[in-house]
Formats: structure tokens, sequence, C-alpha cells
């Protein structure tokens, strides 16, 4: 989805849940966050290109939790940005959710050929649709190589009639919502980005820089020193800004207990399920 679809989806959904401008536009600062992954400057870098790391840096569950620790609006923000690119395609790459746990394991079972790879160790079961995104994709989203199928997609594509419904459904929420008030509504959300400037500051310049080497200079490759400040400049100010909103959740003891009984749970069930699947299938695929 575009990044304008994030913003807005995430604080109408601010708003329906919470009733609060601040945490309706921190959740939109959040939603602006995962897409911070995207390389810009450096797709011409092939030894960087290679890691595909855009949708899949801070595109992850533990990127989001991590943002939820650090702050649980911005993590919130960061969980709705993901959930929404879930739903676009393999030309837009959809979401490495487990990255880098995904890449620990590297081969696939079965290609688009129709073979089999017999291996004694774990193995993904299908290969990404190479084919079809090397064809249809942006040339910094394609991959190099062959290469598991790791990620989640969707049926939408980016730009098209699914991802402006979100935009403009959003935009329309926002105005219904407050239609009773919406002047008091408005200086209150005036007040609230004021408040958040330097975070709203970073986010501008990085993904201004980034769009103008993008659309204009990229192909030429001239400007990237000044292009490089300029993002660099919204990335310092942006990691600023998120200091002086640090506010990490309260644990009590049982939550405590509780997240270490569901790893301690998962850790074991990844062992039992490996057993079972290989004796019954001989194939450790996941």
């Amino acid at each position: 989805m575009n990044l304008n679809s994030h913003i807005l989806f995430a604080m109408a959904v601010g708003m329906a849940v919470f009733h609060d401008v601040k945490i309706c536009v921190l959740l939109g600062i959040g939603a602006a966050l995962p897409d911070l992954d995207r390389e810009y400057i450096l797709t011409n870098k092939l030894s960087l290109a290679k890691h595909q790391l855009h949708r899949a840096l801070f595109h992850n569950i533990f990127f989001a939790f991590g943002m939820y620790l650090f702050n649980p609006f911005l993590g919130l923000g960061v969980i709705l940005h993901i959930m929404l690119d879930m739903l676009t395609s393999p030309t837009d790459r959809g979401v490495e959710v487990l990255f880098p746990l995904d890449r620990i394991i590297q081969d696939f079972h079965l290609d688009y050929d129709g073979i089999l790879k017999e291996k004694r160790r774990i193995l993904w079961y299908l290969e990404d649709p190479l084919r079809v995104i090397t064809r249809t994709t942006e040339k910094e989203l394609a991959p190099t190589s062959k290469s598991p199928w790791v990620r989640v997609y969707g049926p939408f594509k980016n730009s098209r009639i699914a991802d402006w419904t979100v935009f403009y459904s959003s935009i329309i929420f926002l105005i219904l919502f407050d239609s009773q008030d919406l002047v008091a509504w408005t200086l209150q959300l005036l007040l609230a980005l004021k408040q958040y400037f330097p975070l709203i500051t970073g986010i501008v310049l990085f993904y201004m820089g980034g769009e103008i080497w993008r659309r204009k200079l990229q192909s030429s490759g001239k400007g990237r020193t000044i292009i490089a400040v300029l993002m660099l400049s919204g990335v310092a100010v942006l990691v600023y800004g998120c200091f002086r909103i640090f506010s990490p959740p309260s644990f009590i003891f049982d939550d405590i207990k509780t997240i270490v009984f569901a790893i301690l749970s998962f850790l074991t069930g990844v062992v039992i399920a490996f057993v079972h699947v290989k004796k019954r299938h001989k194939i450790a695929t996941l």
C-alpha cells in the first residue's frame, strides 16, 4: 500500500478505538516507520540489493514488538502497516513477517518446474514466484536469484482500487467520526502535530530525499551525496523525536510469566512438530 494510505488508515483506527487525537497521530507516525527499510540511494549497490531488505527489515513481527516495547502506540501503527502490506501482491513483494529468522533456512523443496529437492535438512516448501516478480516489480525489489517463498502475499496491487479505497475511506471516516465538532478536532490535530514535530520532520526529510532520488536522480546517479545527507538528517531528527516519546508499557509479573510460557511452548512445539513431520513424510518442510 502507498504510504499515505498506511498513515490515514492507522489514524482512522486510532480515532475509532481510542477517541484521542494525540494517539491517532502517534499511530499514523508508527505506520510511517516500516517503509524506512526502502533502500533508495543504495539500490545500485548490488551487495545490498541482493539481500532484499525492503518489506523485510522493518516489516516483521520482531521490529513491531520492539517498537511496541518502546512506545505501544508506535508499535500498533507498525502492526497496522504490516497488516495492510500483507494484502499486497508478489509484484509489491508482500511482507517478510519472520525476518531475519526465516533466512536461516535458504533452500526449498518444490520449484515452479515441479522439481523436488530431497534433502535431510529442514526446507521451505515452495520457491518464491520469481518469474512473475522479476517481470513486474521495481528494480530495487527484484530478487537476483531463486529463493524460498518466505513472504506473505495478497491479491492487491499498490496504487490500484484497493489501495485508494483505503486512502479515501480513511479520510471520509475521520471527517464523519468528528463531524459534530470538526473545528475543535482540527485544532487538537494541529496541536498534536506541533507536539510531535521532530518525528514528523524526520519522516518527511527521509521520504522526500528518497523519492527525489528515485523519481529524478537515480537514472543519472547525480546528487547522491546531497540526497544521502538529507535522508540521514531525517533519520537523526526522527531518532531524536522518538526518544522524546519513549514510553514503554508497564509489565506485571503475570505478563512476564505468560511471555516466558509462550516462548517455551513455541520452542517445544517446534521440536515435536519436526519429529512428527520427519517421521511421517521423511522430508522436513515448513
